[in-house]
């Protein structure tokens, strides 16, 4: 049985029968800001907010005078419209801070960039079907941040995009004949290698006033595709893509000692990739972080944006955190609900604990 398979399978092949390849009309399907818990239950505000536990994904640097070696894992639900997003397995966020000697530190972060999950037709010259998408993107960051003076601190680093994404496809010929079948299957196989760019970032932090701004360059990389057919036949192709540089700048002061309020902006050029373009545009968040005592924190904030993957949404966020005594572990939960778009919206559910050490005894 497995040589007449072989045999079909290089006939439709030699044939045309198979259509070229065609991406996902998503894109890499629908984005999703990085970073903690934290911030998220500000809006999205971290490039100005010092951060002595987690690694700020706006701002490295905004993590400068954190003393001890911490590390963090955190998890999101979704109830969501957006179909990319629905029944989706949560991809984890997980931070890690490790002071050095020196006033160096190293950081490492991974988060989620994106969903797919589309379902498109083909059309090609001598047939039809359908191909049904699904997959992810993600990004990491690793640096060094050295607090250059009591005020003053430094990041340098590379950040680093990934993916895949598999598309199941079945296409049925619009002449069948004796060498075609009525109709067959092929998959397609996406693999984006790592493309690195630099980070550099810059933090100021005073008693009662912080500032940060953190500038990510253009990353490019390919992107291998693997067609395997029916019958065990495959070919590879490999095409270039490239991911647009970001800003990040970010602002904070602590209104009184308990009570520290800040802003955040984001911007990034538009991105074409895998055949489809997002369009250049930016955010703006507010947050508000309340020390209640005891160990608990209460958070709030706000985030507007105008073009990138949700153009015109706006997002609600809270949420609330408890350090132990003696600062060794916290837990953390946030919550958003954003609307966009013809009465589209989606609650958020982000949940974070957190591991810490003092190993320099600082």
């Amino acid at each position: 049985m497995i040589m007449p398979s072989l045999i079909i399978a290089f006939l439709v092949s030699v044939s045309g029968f198979f259509p070229e390849f065609q991406p996902p009309s998503s894109g890499i399907g629908a984005e999703t800001a990085g970073g903690g818990v934290r911030a998220f239950s500000m809006g999205g505000v971290s490039a100005g907010m010092p951060d002595s536990n987690m690694v700020s994904g706006a701002n490295p640097s905004a993590s400068a005078w954190a003393v001890n070696t911490a590390l963090s894992w955190g998890t999101k639900v979704r109830n969501t419209q957006d179909i990319s997003w629905s029944g989706a397995s949560a991809f984890p966020d997980i931070s890690m801070i490790v002071p050095l000697p020196y006033h160096i530190q190293f950081s490492a972060l991974l988060s989620g960039r994106s969903r797919i999950n589309k379902k498109d037709p083909i059309v090609f010259e001598t047939g039809s079907g359908k191909v049904n998408w699904s997959g992810s993107s993600a990004e990491s960051y690793m640096g060094l941040t050295a607090r250059v003076s009591e005020h003053l601190a430094f990041s340098v680093g590379g950040k680093c995009f990934f993916g895949s994404a598999l598309g199941d496809a079945v296409t049925k010929p619009n002449n069948p004949g004796i060498a075609i079948p009525l109709s067959t299957c092929y998959r397609d196989d996406l693999a984006f290698s790592p493309s690195w760019g630099a980070a550099f970032g810059a933090f100021v932090n005073t008693d009662r006033l912080s500032a940060g701004l953190s500038i990510v360059t253009d990353r490019s990389g390919s992107l291998g595709v693997q067609r395997d057919y029916m019958g065990g036949s495959s070919s590879d192709t490999t095409f270039q893509y490239s991911v647009p540089g970001e800003l990040f700048a970010g602002v904070s002061m602590r209104i009184i000692p308990r009570i520290a309020v800040g802003l955040d902006f984001y911007s990034r050029k538009a991105m074409h990739l895998l055949g489809k373009t997002t369009e250049e545009g930016s955010f703006a968040a507010s947050g508000i972080e309340i020390n209640a005592g005891n160990g608990f924190r209460i958070r709030g904030g706000f985030r507007a944006m105008n073009g990138l993957w949700r153009d015109g949404a706006t997002m609600y966020t809270g949420g609330l955190g408890y350090t132990i005594p003696g600062g060794r572990a916290s837990f953390d939960v946030g919550a958003s609900y954003e609307v966009w778009g013809a009465d589209l919206s989606e609650t958020v559910v982000f949940a974070s604990i957190r591991a810490s050490e003092n190993w320099l005894g600082q």
